[in-house]
């Protein structure tokens, strides 16, 4: 494509894509349309699949396993002394914190196992218990109530911590390292182990999942009060979250088991292993990280940008199939920066809407280009190309160069034999209208053989073949014209009328030339020039010469499909060039030439002694065939009048090569 086309379309394509570019930065907006992006986030913890979480977090979790184990049925608490039992077994084992992902609401029915529980708690230094806010919301009211640890337990505790998890349409995407009352059980846990306070933040922290339930190690309460069934060293220096964990929790316990990025088929994951999964985040200093605002904006400038180029440079068809190749392309992008980086970007919008509006657009840019183009073509070409051309071109404009270009192709000139004197005898009203039926039946003639009409030149016409649209067959059609043409004359003779006393001379010629839209900056033509456009009428000034009709060279007959007869007139040296053409009048197609064979090969063998320079011989044989002819044939009276005068002049060498000295 050339630097302005190029230019166009970058600047066409910049405007497309801001349309899809501003739908989808205002569609970031959107809540139902963010719905779509966390669902694309959740894909993409799902096509990354599960990753190894730090060993220095575990949960310990109140399954049914254990409920079996101290015969409790699973709707029953779960008796404090055994919680005391757990702190202590934890402690000596070498946990660094644990966090309890359970309320110690009030006192219980037994003091002592109270007490037992206070006194591992402050014993132990390390652990952390939960707090909770029910929310009860009415359309009247909504009333929050705070649910503490009993108070001997919280001030025994390293610290209360809050162990509401936020769900985010059903989903727990993210979570509240702390909020204004105090930090989140993960935090405070994370805090009691390590001591470090640097992650205390109100912000929400968007969760690096591991994988789905159960991926965090897990053991049972049971085993974690015998720890010779674990390996040796389990708990040493972890943070250990104590909860409920129930694949078919009973009653009030379903309200702790959610849905994360992981969950399928409806499995979900329970909160104790979600504060733990905050806290081993915390010990990797990782996260979910969103791009910056501005630099989200590009990104979905930028989409649309690339999408937009790629279909404005494919054929719609092909443009489908690039849509669903370009669909892809965020969620690689988006895969990359999630696995590699912790990064969120963008893909459910880009995807799923950017990426088809901008095909949309692009398809819409397309028919409505192809529509002005093959309207310009129509205006550009409905001069010089027959309807049909014209409607092939509109419908692949691809196959037409409008630009200057070089091809193989054959021109064509005519001409009107004595045109000024019949001009002179006639008004000009008479004159336009007896050229104007000439030219209208010579058109025809040259655009039933699908050439193309460059010009009218006077009383002469231009034509070519093989351009705008290429063609192989430019030479013989280029021919079926010339003999078309000649055929109208006769039938027109015989008509009578103006035109009647009109006879077109033809000449054909085939070679490279330049074809295009050439001329200045204010006005251009559609034309082809170049050597073999000027031989073409240089040999159809030589119809004058040797009395014929129709004139093409060798050049051209050699590129025919040899369904010609054709008389050879030897090699000619015309004026303005050095090197000699092969010359042939062009008689009829094959079908058409009965009766002609005799004065054809008379002349062939009188020419081959005109070339061998036996002059006499040749005059002979020449004025035999005119009389075969009934001494009407050009050729044999030309050649028979050169055979006699060179015959007297005997000049020296000769080389068969006739030097015509006019135009």
């Amino acid at each position: 494509m050339r630097p302005r086309g190029q230019l166009r379309r970058t600047r066409a394509a910049l405007l497309l894509a801001l349309v899809p570019g501003a739908l989808g930065i205002a569609l970031s907006h959107w809540p139902r349309a963010a719905r779509l992006e966390k669902n694309g986030l959740d894909t993409l913890f799902q096509l990354r699949g599960e990753r190894q979480p730090p060993p220095a977090v575990c949960v310990v979790a109140i399954d049914l396993a254990s409920y079996r184990e101290i015969g409790r049925p699973p709707a029953a608490s779960w008796p404090r002394a055994l919680h005391a039992d757990l702190i202590r077994t934890l402690k000596r084992e070498g946990a660094r914190a644990v966090a309890f992902d359970v309320t110690f609401e009030g006192a219980s029915d037994d003091p002592r196992a109270d007490e037992a529980l206070r006194s591992a708690i402050e014993e132990a230094g390390n652990v952390v218990l939960g707090a909770s806010v029910e929310i009860v919301e009415d359309p009247r009211f909504k009333q929050a109530t705070v649910i503490e640890p009993y108070e001997p337990l919280a001030r025994a505790a390293a610290d209360v911590a809050d162990v509401n998890l936020p769900i985010d349409e059903g989903v727990i995407r993210l979570a509240w390292p702390a909020r204004d009352e105090g930090p989140g059980l993960a935090l405070a846990a994370y805090e009691v182990a390590t001591g470090d306070a640097s992650a205390r933040s109100t912000d929400p922290w968007i969760l690096e999942y591991y994988g789905p339930a159960r991926t965090i190690p897990t053991v049972s309460m049971y085993q974690a009060l015998d720890p010779s069934l674990l390996a040796p060293g389990f708990f040493r220096d972890k943070i250990v979250f104590v909860g409920l964990s129930m694949d078919s929790a009973p009653g009030d316990a379903k309200k702790d088991a959610f849905l994360t990025p992981f969950s399928q088929h409806g499995s979900t994951t329970f909160g104790v292993e979600i504060h733990a999964t905050l806290a081993a985040n915390f010990l990797e200093r990782r996260r979910i990280e969103l791009l910056d605002p501005r630099v989200e904006a590009v990104l979905l400038l930028l989409f649309p940008l690339v999408a937009v180029l790629v279909f404005m440079s494919l054929r719609p068809l092909l443009g489908a199939g690039a849509l669903a190749i370009l669909a892809i392309v965020p969620w690689a992008v988006a895969y990359v920066a999630f696995t590699r980086r912790g990064l969120w970007l963008p893909v459910a919008i880009p995807s799923l809407i950017q990426m088809p509006t901008a095909y949309a657009a692009s398809l819409l840019w397309y028919y409505l280009t192809t529509l002005r183009d093959r309207e310009k073509i129509k205006r550009v070409f409905g001069f010089y190309l027959a309807p049909e051309m014209i409607r092939q071109i509109a419908e692949d404009p691809d196959a037409v160069n409008l630009g200057g270009r070089e091809i193989v192709g054959t021109a064509l000139f005519t001409d009107i034999k004595g045109f000024t004197p019949i001009a002179e005898g006639m008004s000009a009203p008479e004159t336009a209208a007896m050229l104007n039926a000439y030219f209208s039946e010579a058109t025809r003639h040259v655009f039933d053989a699908g050439g193309t009409l460059i010009k009218y030149i006077g009383d002469a016409v231009f034509a070519i073949w093989g351009a705008p649209v290429r063609r192989d067959d430019h030479a013989t059609q280029a021919c079926i014209a010339a003999l078309s043409l000649s055929r109208a004359e006769q039938a027109s003779r015989d008509g009578g009328g103006p035109a009647s006393r009109l006879v077109t001379r033809i000449g054909v010629h085939t070679g490279p030339m330049l074809v295009g839209n050439l001329g200045s900056s204010q006005r251009f033509d559609y034309t082809a020039i170049g050597d073999a456009v000027n031989l073409a009428s240089r040999i159809e000034g030589l119809n004058k010469t040797f009395g014929t009709r129709a004139l093409t060279s060798g050049e051209t007959l050699a590129a025919t499909d040899g369904r010609f007869v054709t008389r050879r007139l030897g090699r000619v040296r015309v004026v303005g060039r050095r090197e000699p053409v092969e010359l042939h009048e062009l008689i009829a197609l094959k079908e058409d030439a009965a009766g002609a064979k005799e004065v054809l090969d008379t002349f062939a063998r009188a020419h081959e002694a005109w070339v061998a320079g036996r002059f006499d011989e040749a005059a002979r044989g020449f004025r035999e065939a005119l009389r075969l002819s009934g001494d009407s044939d050009g050729p044999s009276e030309f050649f028979a009048r050169d055979s006699e005068a060179r015959a007297v002049a005997a000049t020296g060498a000769w080389d068969g090569v006739l030097s015509i000295e006019t135009k």
